[in-house]
């Protein structure tokens, strides 16, 4: 599926890069040209106005992705790329940040809770926090049998 996305994109920005100016074209090696079209969807064929600005064109997100990548990459200035560059670096922070959780953590508060011990050395409390891991269903229900076989053998005596 990810393939078909990009080769369709390839085949857009070829045929933007169809209509752009000869100067910049003239920046972008021959190779990276060579493997868009290697790339690029045959059957496609891009249907643009080209008479609008590209922003106002229906494009795929992958071909604002190659698009953008040619800019940053051969035809942006230095104070440009660093601005772009920064850009990038902040948005992939942000978007670690955001999928920077393991997704067992999410239960883990209902499973395992913290208690605090007050020890007390030397006339000075100290506070400890000491992991508490609350039993699972089955063996609460394990320790319920043991007990109640265990308390029929005293409860038969106290009769």
């Amino acid at each position: 599926m990810k393939e078909a996305q990009y080769s369709e994109a390839a085949a857009q920005v070829l045929d933007i890069l169809n209509y752009t100016k000869k100067e910049d074209i003239k920046k972008i090696p021959q190779s990276f040209i060579r493997f868009l079209i290697e790339i690029s969807d045959k059957k496609y064929t891009p249907k643009f106005n080209h008479e609008i600005q590209i922003n106002g064109l229906n494009i795929k997100d992958q071909t604002k992705e190659l698009l953008g990548f040619i800019y940053v990459t051969w035809w942006c200035n230095e104070n440009e790329r660093k601005k772009y560059k920064d850009i990038i670096h902040s948005n992939a922070l942000r978007k670690k940040d955001i999928t920077d959780y393991d997704i067992n953590d999410i239960f883990k508060s209902r499973v395992e809770k913290k208690a605090s011990i007050n020890i007390k050395t030397n006339n000075v409390t100290e506070t400890s926090v000491v992991k508490y891991k609350e039993d699972n269903l089955f063996k609460k229900l394990l320790n319920r049998l043991i007990s109640f076989f265990t308390n029929k053998n005293e409860r038969g005596k106290l009769r």
